[in-house]
């Protein structure tokens, strides 16, 4: 079916919003890196990589990259194979424990390790009390080791991710190939590495790649743990100077150094990534999964168990951090208090950083699932010429680092804002971050989130019929109409999944709130706790930290329910590059 004048013009609103608040943004990075008065130019690309410290911030960022996402794999891996192949007592639950590291945002678990690894923590009482330390002479392990706690956290924070992918690539590999395998004598291993990995290798790819982006780019954790030789936080120590032409071709070597790993990793694994959307086909018919003994079982509990023990180390910890009353030298806290949380609650900033939070992710929300709802719609019911590089703009902000938008939003609308403000638009600069971010925080959100909400309807357009739609059509509704009235309820349960995930993430983003928000009365939560943890408040700065902290657990928990419950199996799908 080809779009309509109404589509069309839907697309093109699309295309507007994307050229405006994605591609513009980017443009004036490059020009300003790139560009001098005599014309192009690779003059402060050069500069910048001649400093020593630039090239180790590169080296220790990809290297961090590179080892999240190798542990992050093995973590993930066995746990997909077991989740789809193979069936256990308390497989269910043992699943759903495995997303339990997802609710809490890597930058806080710091606050738990904090107290975990400090000079007073848990490890050097463990360390005390068995003797194998002196108490006068302890070490800082979050000091001392702070690359080992960054990639721990990425790690345990992101692999579920690949789980999520793994699980789904595992769920359509046609169990036929596997079973000719077997019967020409192909052991267990052999039929994983030689035709089932190769089947679900489109899966680990598009799972990968945004576990690697991730680290590659995190700004939150380096930060939390005073790790500034990383790109990401060299960027940041460069707000005070967006314009810049060596800052913006700091923010240009990192934007082509992703591409470049990106495309080059796309090539050699993720051949078949994107075929159909970047949705698997489906099997012919369901694999049988293997019931495990007593033995099998056992271990598969151990394996789950242990890995989920681990990732929610951090989760406790900041939990019990927000309630302590001492917490010196012991392995648990020396007692129990609310005070911190009603700290936190009588605090104007920490409330109005809330409420922020939510304004913002509010408005992000709705932006994102009005546009994923008419894209999503064209991508499955419509044919047409810039079909594919529709879908491939909507989906490159999910392998766009946060801080190469949150820069060019820095720098790229001041002057555009003032032009309205001189002409009368509006009577104060809302397109600035020192005046007033409001709007381009929701944009930034609303652009980083897009490809969720998107993801979420494409898969709901794709398991429901047309047919209600062409008897709509067929009786003189109008497009709009049809997709209002009937399309919008059959896949509502995709899109609330995918509104729910918009909201979430955005009301945890860490990168762009960091940076656009340069004025308190703007600031997100996410800022709001980083402010805190870095003593740049006179308050009971780290337990109230943590309070925060413990109410984002509570909130990405909820919305990680409720998009399971929702999408069951198809919920790795969303989290595709």
């Amino acid at each position: 079916m080809r779009p309509d004048r109404t589509t069309w013009v839907l697309i093109l609103a699309v295309a507007a919003f994307f050229a405006v608040f994605l591609f513009y943004p980017i443009a004036g990075v490059f020009e300003s890196a790139l560009w001098e008065s005599t014309g192009p130019t690779l003059h402060y690309v050069r500069n910048v990589l001649a400093k020593a410290n630039i090239r180790e911030g590169l080296a220790n960022a990809l290297g961090l990259a590179v080892v999240t996402t190798i542990l992050a794999s093995v973590l993930a891996v066995p746990l997909a194979y077991f989740q789809a192949k193979t069936e256990f007592p308390g497989k269910r639950w043992l699943g759903a424990g495995i997303l339990a590291p997802m609710i809490l945002p890597p930058f806080v678990g710091a606050i738990g390790l904090k107290q975990i690894l400090g000079p007073y923590g848990v490890l050097n009482a463990m360390l005390v009390w068995a003797g194998l330390a002196d108490r006068a002479a302890t070490t800082d392990w979050f000091g001392v080791y702070p690359v080992a706690g960054v990639v721990a956290l990425q790690s345990l924070h992101l692999f579920p991710i690949l789980y999520l992918n793994l699980v789904a690539g595992l769920a359509n590999v046609d169990p036929s190939l596997e079973d000719a395998a077997r019967n020409v004598g192909a052991g267990p291993w052999r039929v994983f590495r030689r035709v089932t990995f190769p089947l679900v290798r489109p899966s680990y790819f598009a799972g990968a790649v945004i576990v690697f982006i991730w680290a590659l780019t995190d700004l939150g954790t380096p930060l939390m743990f005073n790790y500034r030789e990383v790109i990401a936080v060299q960027i940041f120590d460069r707000i005070g100077e967006p314009s810049s032409p060596e800052s913006n071709a700091l923010v240009v070597i990192l934007l082509v150094m992703v591409t470049a790993l990106y495309w080059g990793a796309r090539g050699t694994l993720g051949r078949g990534a994107f075929d159909g959307l970047g949705m698997m086909p489906v099997a012919t018919r369901a694999a049988a999964p293997v019931r495990l003994g007593r033995g099998g079982s056992a271990g598969a509990w151990l394996l789950f168990a242990g890995v989920t023990a681990a990732a929610i180390v951090p989760h406790v910890a900041v939990v019990l951090y927000s309630l302590k009353t001492e917490w010196v030298f012991t392995v648990l806290p020396s007692g129990l208090t609310l005070d911190h949380h009603r700290a936190a609650l009588e605090q104007a900033w920490t409330l109005s950083s809330i409420r922020n939070s939510v304004v913002y992710s509010l408005g992000a929300t709705a932006l994102a699932l009005a546009m994923a709802v008419w894209i999503g719609y064209v991508l499955v019911r419509k044919k047409f010429l810039g079909r594919g590089l529709l879908d491939a703009a909507v989906m490159l902000p999910l392998a766009l680092p946060g801080i190469v938008l949150a820069f060019g939003y820095l720098n790229g609308f001041a002057d555009w804002g003032d032009r309205l403000v001189r002409a009368g638009v509006w009577s104060e600069n809302y397109l600035y971050p020192q005046t007033n971010p409001v709007l381009l925080l929701i944009a930034a959100y609303a652009v980083r989130r897009l490809p969720l909400a998107v993801r979420s309807a494409v898969a709901g357009f794709q398991q429901t019929s047309r047919t209600l739609e062409e008897a709509a059509l067929s009786v003189g509704a109008s497009p709009a109409r049809t997709v209002w009235k009937i399309t919008v309820p059959l896949v509502a349960a995709n899109l609330a999944a995918g509104a729910i995930l918009v909201f979430a993430l955005s009301m945890l983003e860490v990168s762009d709130s960091l940076i656009l928000a340069q004025d308190d009365a703007f600031n997100p939560v996410t800022r709001t706790i980083y402010r805190i943890f870095s003593s740049e408040y006179a308050v009971t700065g780290e337990s109230v930290a943590s309070a925060l902290g413990v109410w984002a657990m509570v909130l990405l928990g909820a919305t990680l329910l409720g998009a399971s419950a929702l999408m069951g199996k198809r919920l790795g799908a969303i989290f595709r590059a």
